[in-house]
């Protein structure tokens, strides 16, 4: 059994990060930094990754950070073929803010991590057959709430 409740108390962590990363008052290292141990604080207390990352992930590559409009390309590492190797190693190698990633910072890290200069061209296309668009395209908007709370007034 799961502890949702780290999973929203760090998403909620997640969520300032950002803001303030979009204010300009935490540096993208330092913001994607953060972002990658709110998903480890999780482990602590049988948490779920994911729900740390609920805040973003569906709208925000996370590598570069950039936010990535409503039908744009943001493709989940999870959905990569065998092959191309594990996408949970792939997220801690990189310490990745997420596994859903820009076109271009998945081509790049694919690329690296296969050691092959078409993997990620090969690994788009290859989520593209296999996964359902909510897989590899961007919801283009952050969430009304932290699952089913509404976000507490700060």
């Amino acid at each position: 059994m799961s502890c949702h409740d780290i999973g929203l108390g760090m998403n909620e962590v997640s969520k300032e990060i950002l803001e303030q990363y979009d204010k300009g008052r935490v540096t993208k290292s330092a913001a994607r930094r953060l972002l990658y141990i709110t998903g480890c604080a999780v482990n602590w207390c049988d948490g779920n990754e994911g729900e740390a990352h609920a805040y973003f992930e569906n709208c925000r590559c996370g590598n570069c950070l950039k936010f990535i409009e409503k039908g744009e390309k943001l493709y989940s590492l999870w959905y990569i073929s065998r092959e191309a190797g594990d996408s949970w190693d792939i997220e801690k190698k990189y310490k990745l803010a997420s596994g859903r990633l820009c076109t271009k910072c998945f081509d790049r890290i694919l690329n690296n991590y296969c050691k092959d200069p078409s993997a990620g061209e090969r690994e788009r296309k290859h989520i593209e057959e296999k996964a359902s668009p909510r897989e590899y395209l961007s919801e283009g908007e952050y969430p009304s709430g932290n699952d089913i709370y509404e976000w507490p007034e700060r």
